[in-house]
């Protein structure tokens, strides 16, 4: 999986329950630490 998709994968999934998705507050993060890649938006959180 590229990066690109991991990034479009991230949007579909969650910043449609995210409580910032209708503001600027939006930065994801791809990164690799010891072969594991994680993606995760720095903004985050979840609408109850």
């Amino acid at each position: 999986m590229t990066n690109e998709e991991r990034f479009q994968k991230y949007i579909q999934e969650n910043c449609k329950n995210c409580k910032n998705r209708k503001t600027d507050l939006c930065n994801i993060r791809i990164s690799a630490i010891e072969n594991i890649v994680r993606t995760k938006c720095e903004y985050y959180e979840r609408e109850d």
